[in-house]
């Protein structure tokens, strides 16, 4: 074989692989692309998503100001009210506008929802409707709760579709993460300052005080607000620089403004005559403290939006360039080719000569001069950057699913305590049980709180009750076994788990975890320190084949319920068949 077609076969061996990996290469940039272009339109979707669930939300405030009207309703309440709804009707339009643009498989299913969730907001105007219809007596409390119900459980409905476009965008750009987080966040936050207005609808309307369950609801939706912005202020710090002043105001004007005047109106609204204020006249001071939660949730939303515009730019960017160098690349490859034949194997063919002429002592050939073929270099920095394009996705992917770790471990902490909370706690209690069901083990449930806490509060402050369940957490985690479940299930209450061999032993545990407690000393920042108590009632499962932690939830709150009504300080234990009472004596 001659050394002119030996040569074209190697180049052919070279060529075939390099024209491989330039495809393979242009592949992956393009398939960059795409899940970035992908990125920035669900993120459409996502937006729209919140935005039509704002103006769902907000539609409640002027629905409740027409159920608080007298017959005839106001010209102005029933034009507010439908012009709410028209706004409504046009976002989840356009959300449902935007899904059908997509041309996605999963996008037939979120349109899905969207008719549902149309079809459920017709129901539900249609029942406030009706309400509005009837005279103001005759609009009683179930019938007013049902309709407010009714509005806010349109709003869960949205969830899965932020849910999924959140995950579609974030796998184009991992960077948008925390920006969405906080938009959706903050979303929430909007849907639960909503919801605590909502629950004032019946006693306003009605002219009446609020009612235990209002009263109940009213902390439950506090409480979540409160686990929201601790939640945000984990988050927001990176984002305070780029819009301090959207934060400061939403700081100022709701959890200021907003929750102080909330306050107000639930004090009057203790009276017995109730708060004497109409619906509509509490959500025109209340609603607009809350355009600054949907403010900065729109700011934040812009960051997250310029950024996977850039991404997306950048991937654009990239494919562009990659392919234009590797057009470049095969054109030089061809050119080397032509050259290393012309430069290189003509040189050897004369060389050939030449040796041959010196083997006859021919020394008058000349010997030519061959310079180093330097292009090579060129292919494996090409390596190199497809290696360091691969590593930082592998980084960044790494770092999102940290990220979302952290956030499941964040859903199942209490933020004050770092304890489980109550969620967190029913799902370890019920695994707990499978388990002793299997084993016929007992358990026992303890649940205690501090005496008088709101006295504490009351005389030292805030910040003196917070460390003082700090410290009981403290305790806590000395004194249970790493095996027990400790929980916060409520504002000063704990409730523990625990495997047991007999009622003794776990009455023996809770003695000593009381005196722990009494013997503890809260600092209050002067010279004296606040003492603190607990009350305990435990509850044992005799039988691990009863109904679980729900039956014994029950159970031992209602021996704590009977040891404050022993004076507290003290433990009572119901076994399975008496009720015994452990004496608060050292």
């Amino acid at each position: 074989m001659s050394i002119d077609r030996r040569f074209g076969i190697q180049m052919a061996v070279v060529f075939v692989p390099v024209l491989a990996l330039s495809c393979w290469l242009l592949a992956y940039e393009w398939s960059t692309y795409a899940a970035a272009d992908e990125a920035l339109h669900s993120f459409q979707s996502y937006r729209l998503a919140l935005l039509a669930m704002e103006k769902v939300s907000a539609e409640r405030g002027p629905s409740n100001g027409v159920l608080g009207e007298d017959l005839p309703i106001p010209a102005e309440r029933m034009a507010a009210l439908q012009k709410a709804r028209r706004a409504s009707d046009i976002q989840v339009t356009l959300l449902a506008d935007s899904l059908r643009r997509k041309h996605c498989l999963r996008c037939a299913a979120e349109l899905t929802i969207v008719s549902d969730l149309q079809t459920d907001l017709a129901a539900a105007r249609s029942n406030v409707d009706r309400l509005a219809r009837l005279a103001r007596p005759q609009r009683d409390d179930h019938a007013l709760q049902g309709a407010v119900n009714s509005m806010i459980a349109i709003i869960p409905e949205f969830m899965p579709i932020v849910t999924i476009n959140t995950a579609t965008a974030i796998k184009g750009d991992p960077n948008a993460l925390n920006c969405m987080l906080v938009g959706r966040l903050t979303a929430d936050l909007r849907e639960q300052a909503g919801q605590l207005g909502s629950h004032f609808t019946s006693a306003l309307t009605l002219r009446r005080p609020l009612t235990g369950d209002e009263q109940l609801g009213i902390e439950r939706t506090r409480g979540r607000i409160e686990q929201l912005r601790a939640l945000l202020d984990a988050r927001t710090p990176s984002l305070a620089a780029a819009d301090p002043q959207g934060l400061a105001r939403m700081t100022d004007q709701y959890f200021g403004n907003g929750l102080s005047y909330v306050a107000s109106v639930r004090a009057l609204a203790a009276r017995p005559g109730g708060a004497g204020i109409s619906t509509a006249q509490f959500a025109q001071q209340y609603v607009p403290t809350m355009q600054a939660i949907t403010g900065f949730r729109d700011n934040v939303i812009a960051l997250a939006h310029d950024e996977l515009s850039h991404n997306r730019r950048d991937a654009l960017l990239v494919l562009i360039g990659t392919g234009f160098a590797e057009v470049l690349l095969l054109a030089l490859l061809i050119t080397i080719a032509v050259g290393f034949r012309r430069h290189v194997i003509g040189p050897f063919v004369k060389a050939t000569r030449i040796i041959d002429a010196l083997a006859r002592d021919d020394l008058t050939a000349d010997i030519p001069r061959v310079s180093g073929r330097r292009e090579i270099r060129g292919m494996f920095d090409a390596m190199r950057v497809l290696k360091k394009s691969s590593a930082d996705r592998i980084r960044l992917e790494q770092e999102r699913m940290y990220l979302i770790a952290e956030l499941a471990n964040l859903a199942q902490t209490d933020p004050l305590t770092h304890l489980l909370n109550r969620r967190a706690f029913e799902n370890h209690a019920r695994a707990l049980f499978e388990e002793v069901r299997r084993s016929r083990q007992q358990v026992a449930l303890v649940m205690f709180d501090v005496d008088h806490f709101k006295r504490i509060n009351d005389t030292y402050g805030h910040t003196v009750g917070d460390d003082a369940l700090r410290l009981i957490a403290g305790l806590c985690r000395e004194h249970w076994q790493d095996s027990d479940i400790v929980a916060r299930i409520g504002g000063e209450e704990f409730a523990v788990l625990v495997r047991v061999d007999n009622a003794a032993h776990v009455l023996d545990l809770a003695q000593r975890l009381r005196k722990r407690i009494a013997e503890t000393r809260v600092p209050t920042g002067t010279d004296t320190s606040c003492s603190i108590t607990a009350s305990f009632g435990i509850a044992v499962s005799a039988d691990p084949d009863e109904s679980g932690v729900t039956v014994l939830l029950k159970r031992a709150d209602q021996m704590l319920y009977a040891a404050k009504l022993s004076g507290r300080n003290c433990v009572m234990i119901d076994t399975g068949d008496a009720m015994d009472e452990a004496p608060s004596a050292s």
